[in-house]
């Protein structure tokens, strides 16, 4: 994963060097600008699969990649998925819509095919790409604050599975259709396994960790991949306290590390959490700045990826929300919601926290055959009622029965601002402060990064 960026007008190359100024931090292996008078492309590289460097020039174009595409081998053979892309775009905007579909992997990319410039993002919005106009043209990049530093003002964040040509958006590639035909749970149990195995197969990495607050959603991707469970969290908060246990249950607790901070940390960090996510919303903030911390401690252990459990609620229903909506019959159409929103409301605030320290937040549950899993099965395989009570991730529990010990499988689960005690220290940092809540401090940090 990297930073993008790019400006198309008056000078082009100085606004460029702005825009990478600013998202610097998401490549730390190499940065490189692409300069074609009017209009020029930068890099921010981080090393994680290949090492072709960007923006990759060829004939009279060019390309500028944010990303991973798992099955790159299916279009070039080779080691990097930049090389890949580049083979799918030597045939334009037209062969990347071509193969739009058979992708697997999240991506944001801009391309100059040598007299227009086309911008495209992956079809769930793992991740980010944002564009918008001023006076002197017309520039884009992975991060918000890199175009205001520019003076654009009205900035758009790119559609999922959309792409921006001449003017406008179009979309490009959809996500797997609802299609709920897979009514028996030992055959959901067995797709959902397939599914799941193969995705965090593909995101797995030797310099990855995962990022555990003992739920089953991680939990199971730990158990999977035999990777690192890294946990955060005040000292002795309920995640911390949650997250031994489980280790422990799974015999995991020689691959379990712990990050424990403390309100001194959050007081330090919290500025810099409102820069890196761009808001002052509290929600954002508050699940914003655990993983921002675990993120700076996992790179200096030498992480540079972390696998997260994201999507697995949004997929199979973990929110009392979906409880109620299963109650009222109305599951699927508050499922299938969240998955479409899952970018603006999670995906883009977990990519700019993780990525600040130019770290790569990979989701299996977010794989586009879990997805066309989760999409295959009825609603009461998600949130399943016994006549009494009523079980959320109901097929993902039962297919994890396999890895995890039933205590695992079946452990409640806090929201991160909550269990890692985050919260609360944000309340008393505002009262601190004399602000009337969190929000007003939010808001006041916000104006003085963010709006100088």
């Amino acid at each position: 994963m990297c930073g993008i960026g790019g400006f198309i007008g008056d000078d082009a190359l100085q606004r460029t060097c702005e825009i990478m100024d600013l998202i610097k931090h998401r490549g730390p292996d190499g940065e490189c600008i692409w300069d074609h008078g009017a209009i020029c492309m930068g890099h921010a590289h981080l090393k994680v699969t290949g090492d072709a460097a960007q923006p990759l020039a060829f004939d009279d174009s060019a390309v500028t990649f944010n990303g991973e595409i798992y099955n790159f081998g299916d279009f070039e053979p080779g080691d990097s998925d930049t090389v890949a892309l580049a083979s799918i775009l030597r045939q334009g905007i037209s062969g990347f819509l071509k193969s739009a579909a058979a992708i697997d992997g999240e991506y944001a990319f801009a391309y100059f095919d040598g007299s227009s410039l086309a911008l495209a993002r992956d079809p769930v919005g793992i991740k980010p790409l944002y564009y918008g106009k001023n006076g002197q043209g017309f520039g884009f990049a992975s991060e918000r604050k890199a175009l205001m530093r520019i003076g654009i003002k009205d900035i758009r964040a790119l559609a999922p599975g959309h792409v921006y040509h001449n003017g406008e958006e179009r979309q490009a590639v959809g996500l797997p259709p609802c299609d709920p035909v897979i009514e028996d749970e030992s055959e959901a149990v067995k797709v959902l396994e397939d599914a799941l195995t193969e995705s965090i197969r593909r995101r797995r990495h030797k310099d990855a960790a995962v990022a555990f607050s003992g739920g089953v959603d991680c939990a199971l991707i730990g158990a999977i991949s035999g990777l690192p469970m890294c946990t955060v969290g005040l000292k002795d908060s309920y995640d911390i306290r949650a997250a031994k246990k489980s280790a422990s249950f799974m015999g995991a607790g020689k691959r379990h590390v712990v990050y424990e901070y403390d309100e001194h940390d959050v007081e330090e960090a919290l500025p810099r959490v409102v820069y890196a996510v761009e808001s002052a919303d509290p929600v954002k903030i508050s699940i914003a700045l655990p993983l921002f911390i675990l993120a700076e401690r996992a790179r200096r252990d030498g992480y540079r990826v972390l696998l997260s459990g994201q999507g697995a609620d949004e997929l199979f229903g973990g929110y009392a929300r979906h409880e109620a909506a299963a109650r009222e019959g109305r599951l699927a159409e508050v499922l299938s919601r969240d998955l479409e929103h899952i970018a603006e409301v999670n995906l883009e605030r977990d990519d700019a926290a993780t990525m600040a320290h130019g770290v790569e937040l990979r989701v299996p549950y977010l794989g586009l055959g879990v997805i066309g899993a989760a999409q295959r099965m009825v609603p009461s395989l998600k949130v399943h009622s016994d006549g009494k009570d009523y079980i959320r991730k109901y097929v993902l529990r039962k297919m994890s029965e396999k890895y995890l010990p039933r205590e695992v499988a079946y452990a409640p689960k806090k929201a991160i601002q909550y269990g890692t005690g985050t919260q609360k220290t944000l309340e008393r940092l505002a009262s601190k402060r004399n602000f009337k809540g969190i929000h007003d401090h939010l808001q006041s940090l916000y104006g003085e990064l963010l709006w100088p």
